[in-house]
């Protein structure tokens, strides 16, 4: 559309001065425009004439809307906006619409100077005899509403927007200015994109959508008509989106702009009477507002990671406030990582095994190694904030509870929603602790069905898993915790392989307290894990230094391999997995493919993954090798000797993964990973993290669950296995031998271990063995070990003892790494 040209006097310029000056008042035209006392009212063609005008009105910022996409950049997941707008170019909006605009407000646009003053005239004259005709050009009203978005506080809006002398004056200066900086479609293309048009809906891009579901490039006369119809009345469109309301003033409105531009001849009379017979034939575009409004309900647990995550990001503003502000008024195109066709199917496989209105909440989160790319967050809950009909909770407490309906980040967690108990899953971090400091995944633990740790426990400690009672010089009782094992792990010493593979609990406290458990909760945390306030990690190291909390960490808290004192969220459990599977390289959890400006630039720094290299990459896959025996897989180095689940036998891919049940079944979990896909799944009771026995006879359901969503997050991608671990990780390089003890004093074979290199101690308790009662008789690891490990020495309680036909021993006796029918060789042989 090409700019018409403007017939501009001095002399027209000064009558219309002196016009507006008579209608407001001399003192008003005074303070508005120039006045020189020799020369009585002058006016040019250059706006030196007026004062300067507002940045916001030169470089306009409206909000606009941001859309948010599933990754087939197609699906709308929802979209974030304080003012639903999308800025449109006048070439994308049909001349239908525009003509109808200009003769429904503005017919003289192309020909007044921003200011109609013969208007102004005849609304005064109007006026004066009791009507309320208005003169507001569309440039003023695009000043005025340009003025009122980009207000920052209410008086500023207030400003705008009063009714009053000042105020329209100095929106006519305004106007004027800007045509004088503008051209005029330059202004038109602005007006078009600020006007309000009711049902939320700004600008011309949101109306087209919101009242018929197309672009502002394809709307009909009479569609033009009825959108030109509500600028000045957007009330009239109330409730009629919903199917209610009265149509009548909408439709005398619409037929009024009919008329309007037959008689500017911009249509025929036919072409209006025509429009006229047609109904208002609304056809609505649903519009979704952020997580609560997804168009799936299911989607809002991933939208509410993604608005977490948007928040968390620098590179969006310095505040979260400032970066959700930003989401809101930006106007971006947002292309996440969610797959709806995998969402489906992880939901489909949840419903199979459990209803949205039970208790327990089984969920699955599937992140892509790598990268870090979420792309599905699925858990039988419905993302509403409406929990009145909800059911009742577990706890008791008098609030509404977790299910069906919930916003509780069940899947990826924040302070008040810390996620479950892991249970074994978290035996991973141990064993790639003791891998990294050189232990090969040859090496053989001790597996007895209960042990003797060195980690004492108190008087609230089950009967059951305390042993050796002592009382310390302020007559407090404590004992040793001695953790037991299921007979299925119980027996002879286990390698890596074995011992993952059957998730033996006594060979893992063990080989912990080789390690250190403060390297094992180092190891989680560079894997993504966060342990929130009230975690027995944190309480652990409150109001201690790195070095104080860590020998806290080393010598009280021996529940971390057993995943048995810190909550954690799939989120974080399956980024942590995926690290493992992408060799080492860990990857910050990432919902987002791209991200576009409403410029139609791409934010590259928004979308980038952020990984780094925690892991070497050797230790990873001897960890991941022994991670292949608990869902039955291997490769050329694995010694496998029996899994945990069953379900993964027969997968069609390499696989590895680790099955967890929390204490007194509080929580079950499955990880699962092929080298491109990761799968964390899991039940518990959002509502209560300490009810026992809820995952009882779930475990198989839990399994499934994620097998089923993992075979369909490979589905359609390449087939891809792990490197075997180098020789190195599986037997071992400089390994120093142990010296081998036999029935001597403890002195003694303390010196002997001490001095081969070894950080040597004796273990708590005593054990089974053919020695005397407290004569050592063996360590806690035989053969080899790296130089500077820990080493227990063993004591006996001379059960087995024969010269004297038997020693009933001395009153302490407690399991040891002996007991058990399926152990005779004593602790630490092969």
């Amino acid at each position: 559309m090409e700019t018409l040209k403007r017939y501009r006097s001095p002399l027209g310029d000064a009558l219309a001065l002196l016009i507006c000056g008579v209608l407001a008042g001399v003192l008003a035209a005074a303070a508005a425009f120039p006045l020189f006392a020799t020369g009585g009212i002058v006016a040019g063609n250059s706006i030196e004439s007026f004062e300067s005008l507002p940045t916001e009105l030169t470089k306009p910022t409206l909000p606009q809307t941001s859309y948010v996409y599933a990754s087939d950049g197609e699906t709308l997941i929802t979209s974030f906006y304080e003012e639903n707008r999308r800025e449109v170019s006048l070439d994308d909006v049909s001349p239908v619409m525009i003509n109808a605009l200009l003769a429904a407000e503005d017919s003289k646009f192309y020909e007044h100077p921003g200011v109609d003053w013969a208007g102004i005239v005849r609304a005064a004259v109007a006026n004066q005899g009791g009507g309320q005709q208005g003169a507001s050009t569309l440039t003023m009203q695009f000043v005025r509403n340009t003025l009122i978005y980009s207000a920052s506080t209410i008086d500023e809006v207030i400003e705008a927007s009063e009714d009053t002398y000042e105020r329209k004056l100095r929106e006519a200066r305004y106007a004027m200015a800007i045509e004088e900086t503008m051209s005029k479609e330059e202004i038109l293309q602005g007006y078009l994109n600020v006007i309000y048009l009711g049902n939320q809906a700004y600008g011309v891009q949101a109306g087209a959508y919101s009242y018929f579901n197309k672009p502002p490039g394809e709307l009909e006369l009479h569609e033009a008509a009825t959108l030109a119809s509500l600028p000045k009345f957007p009330s009239y469109a109330d409730g009629l989106l919903d199917g209610e309301g009265d149509d009548t003033q909408i439709i005398d409105r619409r037929n009024w702009v009919l008329d309007r531009m037959a008689t500017l001849e911009y249509i025929s009379e036919t072409e209006a009477a025509e429009a006229k017979e047609q109904p208002l034939d609304l056809n609505p575009r649903e519009v979704r507002s952020e997580c609560v409004d997804v168009a799936t309900a299911d989607w809002g647990f991933f939208c509410d990671f993604f608005k977490s995550w948007w928040g968390d990001q620098e590179v969006f503003g310095e505040t979260e406030r400032d970066r959700i502000s930003l989401l809101k008024r930006g106007g971006y195109r947002i292309v996440t990582s969610l797959d709806p066709k995998l969402q489906e199917s992880a939901m489909d496989s949840i419903h199979d095994e459990i209803d949205d209105d039970d208790v327990r909440a089984l969920g699955s989160v599937t992140v892509t190694p790598g990268t870090g790319h979420v792309r599905s967050m699925a858990v039988n809950r419905v993302y509403s904030l409406d929990q009145i009909d909800n059911g009742p909770r577990s706890d008791g407490k008098d609030i509404p509870s977790n299910y069906p309906n919930t916003t509780i980040p069940l899947l990826s967690g924040n302070n008040e929603s810390a996620g479950f108990p892991a249970g074994s899953t978290f035996k991973m971090f141990t064993m790639l602790a003791a891998l990294e400091e050189g232990w090969p995944l040859s090496m053989k633990v001790p597996s007895p069905k209960q042990y003797t740790s060195q980690y004492a426990v108190g008087a609230a400690a089950d009967e059951e898993v305390r042993c050796n009672r002592q009382v310390d010089q302020y007559n407090n009782e404590f004992w040793n915790w001695c953790p037991t094992t299921e007979n299925y792990s119980a027996g002879p010493p286990l390698d890596f392989w074995g011992m993952f593979g059957k998730s033996s609990n006594t060979g893992f406290v063990q080989l912990q307290e080789m390690v250190g458990t403060s390297k094992a909760v180092e190891m989680a945390e560079r894997l993504g894990v966060t342990f929130y306030g009230e975690s027995g990690v944190q309480q652990a190291r409150e109001g201690k230094d790195e070095k104080e909390a860590d020998e806290s960490l080393d010598s009280n808290y021996g529940v971390f391999t057993l995943g048995m004192g810190d909550s954690t969220t799939p989120i974080d459990m399956a980024e942590a997995y995926a690290a493992v599977a992408a060799e080492g390289m860990h990857c910050e959890p990432l919902p987002v493919l791209s991200v576009t400006g409403a410029d139609g630039e791409e934010w590259v720094e928004a979308s980038e993954t952020d990984c780094e290299q925690v892991v070497d990459k050797d230790v990873a896959r001897a960890a991941i090798s022994a991670a292949r025996c608990p869902v039955n897989d291997s490769d050329s180095k694995s010694r496998c000797v029996g899994g945990t689940a069953g379900e993964a036998r027969g997968f069609d891919r390499p696989i590895m993964g680790k099955t967890g049940t929390a204490d007194s079944d509080r929580a079950y979990w499955f990880m699962a990973s092929t080298p491109n896909a990761t799968t964390a799944t899991f039940v518990g009771d959002p509502d209560s993290s300490s009810h026992k026995d809820l995952a009882a006879d779930f475990h198989d359901e839990v399994r499934g669950t994620g097998v089923d969503i993992l075979r369909a997050a490979v589905k359609g991608l390449d087939e891809k296995d792990w490197p075997a671990p180098s020789d190195k990780m599986v037997n071992g390089k400089n390994l120093v031998s142990i010296p081998g003890i036999g029935c001597e004093s403890v002195d003694s074979a303390k010196s002997r271990v001490a001095s081969a290199g070894f950080d040597v101690s004796v273990s708590p308790g005593r054990f089974d063995s053919e020695c005397k009662r407290g004569e050592a008789f063996s360590t806690s690891v035989t053969g080899s070990a790296p130089k500077g490990s820990p080493i227990y020495i063993l004591v006996s309680n001379g059960s087995g003892y024969e010269e004297d036909g038997g020693d009933e021993g001395d009153g302490d006796e407690t399991p040891g790494p002996g007991d058990g029918p399926d152990f005779p060789g004593g602790p630490g042989n092969d």
